[in-house]
């Protein structure tokens, strides 16, 4: 099961994945509509039907295939093994059977009923079981389920039913009791006014030792059936309801529950008799239940509560389970151990022990709970052993003997409790901390985490009482994003909901935007998650305490290690980290291929931590903040210096480094640290804006520009360049403000979102000449150039370019006058003038190897290639276009390769080497496709079905031209769409006469 990555069977879920994970409604919808549908075409207007219920917007088309753009970027940052295929049938991912949920639930349950009718049916049982630990809920019950799903969520509902009553037959044949009454009791939450299943039910309990429990069932059965229906149990239910409340008869007759599955009564040694027989002086002492109140309105970590059941309900008969649920503050830890402890109550006949430890406040000795325990146990006073070994052996002894579950609360370390765990026999420990205690011997570790949007959800709705909220509507999203699905936080606002009718949802999600006030709205009675906080807070070492208040100002998502060592050493640092994440205030998201970590923070705690401290501290976490942000900003210059190609745009920082620089960067070593570090840039950008920081927030924004241009990571682009305009903006720097302005206008360019394009572009020049600076106003003139030969107004692009050369010249920029040569060459090409296109093309070729820059050289080597295909020189153009590729290849920049291929593979195609084209233009499509550039996608799927065409495959030259077509559309280019039309309707029409 290690291997889903997919699951559906329940809350839609990626499991065992790096990378951000997937937030946007619609292409969660658009995921959730393809999963369901597995390996097999989805058509636009089913996905269309799901995503907008019957009323489409007139762009759905489009909106799809921008959710298709988006979805296949997360996963492939996720890492996920599974292709988003399109044709003209719609769309289809690929997943295999080990890789979705709910195709491994089906296979599974092929294979249960195979082994089942072979008569295999123990095995049939355990393969089944496997089945239904799958299911975590109905499916998708996070998204909205539109009309579209309606027949496979029904198909796989009724799959689940008739699941449950198989493995039912079979856990009862085989003596698990205690597995059928489990469910019995999912089944009932689903049909609650079935008699018959509260009646196997209860007999279940019963056969499985838990009179108690089975009293209880009976219980809420007759309320259910009162309170819903206004009818009394029947016959069949009220004689079980007996059998629980006096004990089964020894003649008991029940088909429902075989005898193999009964507990056996535990035997009492018979009193003994005669004149030896010592007088009886007291009542029998009852065993101890000092469990506290469970929460009526508990809800989610079901899957927790199955994994903690099998675990202390085991029966090693060597080891004691001993359970630790660690977790952050306020993440239940406490409700889940007390929850857990009521339903295995009758497990231990023993009793149930419940200490307070006061981890996170006074640790309580270990002497003294080894007397608590020992007194609970019914040990005179007077027997227990003054020195404290002795008595931890006596405990061993009492317990050696007997099924009692202990639950130690609060531990702070594992010093704290070691005496206090059993040597043998069937009793159970669980314990609660906020520290992971890793060195408890023979303990099992259950880490907890906030929880999913549907868990949080429903607590949300329990209790703030029925009505008070709507779990779908946009506040109620609202106030669990800034809970952060923390169930303390969630507990304490559904509080205030249910306690203040005068409260709307509304206005509290409107209160709870304020980061500044958030954890102040976050506070009930004695609840409260600055509380609960500040005991975890005040366990630190000054060092600690002090990381942590950096993290608070610094960690506004993932974040390295290595990014914190400019604060302190890189020992101290990794020392106060192990320290943080062993408490739960920091946790480890994801390890990179070179085994580093990377860590995050609950936003809840980062507000805590910000907070935390007096005035001095505080004030020295913003300026320890600074020297973070000083030292990254300063890195990235470096490491953007050392990339091997001249960077064809504005930095924000030219002179000399402002720091000593013990290392420098060769441009392998460069490349590398971007890769490692690229998820830490955006959230510190938002982390300098947060805290004022704005010169930072725009210049960091810039500094990674470069890597950015040769990488194509345009979601990475535009999530740092739009605060770094927002930051130069409200810092007043205007020579930021053009150069975001001039990056954003490039990167709208490369997605061919042409409006905004020239927007930002236009914005970018304005500012370049109002400041002066020349070198701004070439860059953004070509710019404005290209988005003008692009719409296919090359006579009004000539003049931006010929602008440009001049400015570049004026300003001694040989690289940019490279890049502004080449881009006349363009024009001059479009007017079939070879030789003026080709004198510009030989100085901007001279120019980049008198930089000495290959990556510029291979850009003019792209356009010398297309101005040898105009000439007939094929075999030129296509030596010319091998030799840039290699270049791009050796550095990365699978966005001008992507170009490169496509104009390789039509060069291919009148030399005759189909099968080299067909694999060029493939690799162009679907890096473009990839990287969201769709010139470069229909540039190569109109290449591809030429190619096709050429060859007589009509087939697949009609599916190209026609994918190009629809590219070509969405990119806005109506020259290039007609294009790819007119060959499709020149096909139709051959093959029409032919």
């Amino acid at each position: 099961m290690d291997s889903l990555r997919y699951e559906i069977l329940g809350p839609l879920r990626l499991t065992h994945v790096h990378g951000q994970p997937l937030r946007a409604s619609k292409p969660r919808q658009l995921l959730a509509t393809l999963l369901l549908h597995p390996n097999r075409f989805v058509s636009t207007e089913l996905i269309a039907d799901a995503l907008w219920e019957g009323t489409p917007p007139r762009s759905a088309t489009a909106n799809i295939r921008t959710y298709v753009r988006a979805l296949r970027g997360v996963l492939q940052e996720a890492g996920l093994p599974a292709p988003i295929d399109t044709s003209a049938a719609g769309y289809s991912i690929e997943v295999g059977v080990d890789e979705l949920d709910s195709s491994m639930f089906e296979a599974l349950i092929a294979e249960g009923g195979h082994l089942r009718d072979a008569g295999d049916k123990r095995q049939a049982m355990l393969v089944l079981s496997q089945a239904y630990g799958l299911w975590r809920g109905h499916p998708l019950d996070d998204l909205t389920i539109p009309s579209a799903w309606e027949g496979s969520i029904a198909r796989l509902d009724a799959q689940y039913r008739g699941l449950v009553d198989t493995l039912l037959d079979l856990r009862l044949e085989h003596g698990d009791a205690s597995g059928a009454a489990v469910l019995l009791s999912g089944r009932l939450t689903e049909d609650p006014y079935d008699e018959q299943l509260w009646r196997r039910l209860v007999d279940a309990l019963l056969a499985a030792g838990r009179a108690g429990e089975a009293r209880a069932a009976y219980a809420k059965a007759v309320q259910t059936l009162a309170d819903e229906l206004d009818v009394k149990p029947g016959e069949e239910l009220q004689a079980a309801g007996a059998r629980a409340e006096n004990g089964p008869s020894a003649n008991w007759p029940d088909p429902g529950i075989p005898a193999a599955a009964r507990t056996p009564e535990r035997e009492v040694p018979a009193e003994p008799t005669g004149p030896m027989a010592a007088p009886v002086l007291t009542e029998p002492q009852r065993p101890p239940s000092q469990l506290p109140l469970d929460l009526a309105d508990f809800s989610g970590r079901r899957h927790n509560l199955e994994q903690l059941r099998d675990l202390v309900c085991g029966r090693d008969p060597v080891r004691p389970p001993i359970a630790v649920i660690s977790g952050a503050p306020g993440t239940g830890k406490t409700s889940l151990a007390v929850r857990l402890g009521h339903l295995v109550r009758e497990y231990f006949p023993d009793g149930q022990i419940y200490l307070d430890m006061r981890g996170a406040t006074e640790p309580r000795d270990p002497g003294g709970a080894l007397t608590d325990l020992l007194l609970s146990l019914n040990v005179p006073d007077f027997a227990i052993p003054a020195d404290p070994d002795r008595r931890s052996a006596a405990l061993r002894s009492e317990l050696a003997s007997r099924r009692v579950l202990i639950v130690l609360d609060d531990v702070a370390a594992a010093s704290q409790v070691a005496p206090l765990m059993p040597g043998t026999g069937a009793s159970a420990v669980v314990i609660t901390s906020r520290n992971r205690l890793m060195d408890l011997a023979g303990a099992d570790s259950m880490p907890l985490d906030t929880f999913d949007d549907g868990e949080a959800a429903e607590l949300l709705r329990r209790v703030a009482g029925t009505g008070r909220v709507d779990s779908a509507s946009s506040a109620a999203a609202e106030i669990l994003s800034a809970c952060g699905n923390l169930p303390l936080a969630i507990r304490i606002v559904a509080s205030r909901l249910a306690q203040r009718p005068d409260l709307s949802p509304t206005e509290l999600a409107r209160r709870l935007r304020d980061e500044t006030h958030r954890l102040d709205e976050l506070s009930i009675g004695e609840l409260a998650v600055r509380t609960s906080a500040d005991l975890s807070y005040g366990s630190l070492s000054a060092e600690e305490a002090r990381l942590y208040r950096l993290i608070g100002h610094f960690a506004v998502g993932e974040f390295s290690a290595r990014v914190l060592e400019t604060v302190a050493s890189a020992a101290t640092v990794r020392r106060s980290l192990d320290r943080l994440i062993e408490v739960n205030l920091v946790q480890i998201s994801s390890v990179d291929a070179s085994g580093k970590a990377r860590y995050r923070v609950h936003d809840l705690l980062r507000l805590h931590a910000i907070g935390a401290g007096d005035d001095e501290q505080k004030a020295q976490a913003v300026k320890d903040l600074r020297t973070v942000l000083d030292s990254l900003l300063h890195k990235l210059r470096r490491a953007s210096a050392a990339l091997p190609f001249v960077y064809f745009g504005v930095l924000e920082h030219s002179g000399p480094p402002d720091l000593p620089d013990p290392a420098p960067f060769n441009d392998t070593d460069a490349i590398a640290w971007f890769d490692s570090e690229r998820s830490t840039f955006v959230p510190a950008i938002r982390a300098a804006a947060q805290n004022g920081l704005h010169e930072y927030a725009w210049r960091i924004a810039a500094a990674w520009g470069p890597y950015l241009d040769m990488r194509a990571y345009f979601d990475d682009w535009n999530e740092s360049h739009q605060p770094g305009l927002v930051s130069a903006i409200a810092c007043g720097d205007r020579h930021g403000e053009a150069i975001m302005h001039r990056n954003l206008g490039q990167l709208a360019l490369y997605q061919d979102d042409w409006e905004p394009a020239w927007q930002h572009l236009s914005a970018a020049a304005e500012i370049f000449a109002e400041i002066g600076d020349r070198l701004g106003t070439g860059i953004t003139a070509i710019g404005l150039g290209a988005w003008l030969r692009e719409r296919d107004r090359p006579d009004e692009a000539l003049p931006h370019f010929e602008l440009a050369v001049d400015a570049f010249v004026e300003v001694g920029d040989k690289n940019g006058e490279a890049v502004a040569r080449s881009a006349n060459a363009s024009i001059w090409l479009r007017r079939n003038d070879t030789v003026t296109a080709g004198r510009f093309l030989a100085e901007a070729f001279l120019l980049g190897v008198r930089l000495g820059d290959p990556h510029r050289q291979a850009k003019v080597r792209r356009r010398i290639a297309a101005l040898r295909m105009q000439q007939g020189r094929h075999d030129q153009a296509v030596r010319q276009l091998h030799a840039a590729l290699a270049i791009f290849k050796g550095i990365g920049d699978d966005h001008c390769g992507a170009y490169t291929r496509s104009e390789l593979g039509h060069a291919l195609i009148p030399l005759g080497e189909e099968a080299a084209a067909r694999r060029m233009l493939m690799d162009a499509m679907e890096i473009g496709h990839r990287l969201g550039d769709r010139s470069v996608e229909g540039q190569a799927a109109h290449h591809l079905g030429q190619l096709y065409a050429s060859t007589g495959n009509v087939e697949f030259a009609k599916r190209y031209l026609n994918r190009a077509a629809r590219v070509w559309q969405l990119a806005g280019n109506d020259t290039k769409t007609a294009e790819a039309r007119a060959e499709l309707a020149a096909l139709s029409t051959d093959r029409a006469v032919g």
